[in-house]
């Protein structure tokens, strides 16, 4: 199943961080539970990519206080942003980026299109990378290659996301 978006990505530092993180059930309130830092870069690694920070999906924010995704079942807890910690907007953290449309990702989903909303376009594969130019919303214009750009739907209406960042694609 393809996680849900979110508002974008916190990419955690391994410096000075401890074995766990602590994350509550609301900001502050009622511990939830751990999650080991070595798991973080499990988790999201074959979504974000492994040579990232360990990086995890932010569903809510409230002040410095984020809800973020920390397990595969999509159950959330809140955690405090750390100053070392770089919380980004999909917005910003997708631009510049080589994505490729998730496997599961449904057919009339992977196409390309002359505009946002536009229902007929050129089918892709999940195995032709794209470089993000700009996202505005549920899309992103992508560039192909030299010859060719266009537009995609990143994540789909209910809020899935229909890419990742492939490895060796991202240097």
């Amino acid at each position: 199943m393809r996680p849900y978006s979110g508002i974008g990505v916190l990419q955690t530092s391994s410096v000075g961080v401890t074995d766990a993180l602590q994350l509550y059930s609301d900001p502050g309130v009622a511990r939830c539970c751990r999650i080991e830092t070595s798991a973080i870069k499990q988790l999201n690694s074959w979504l974000l990519g492994n040579d990232q920070p360990p990086s995890l999906l932010v569903t809510a924010r409230k002040g410095e206080w984020l809800e973020v995704e920390h397990d595969d079942a999509g159950r959330t807890g809140w955690i405090m942003q750390e100053r070392r910690w770089s919380y980004t907007p999909w917005e910003q953290y997708l631009k510049g980026k080589l994505i490729l449309f998730l496997r599961n990702s449904p057919k009339n989903q992977t196409q390309i299109v002359t505009r946002p909303g536009a229902s007929k376009g050129v089918p892709t594969t999940t195995k032709q990378p794209m470089k993000v130019i700009m996202a505005q919303g549920d899309w992103a214009y992508v560039l192909l290659d030299q010859a060719s750009a266009g537009w995609i739907r990143w994540r789909d209406a209910d809020g899935r996301l229909l890419v990742g960042f492939e490895v060796s694609l991202s240097k």
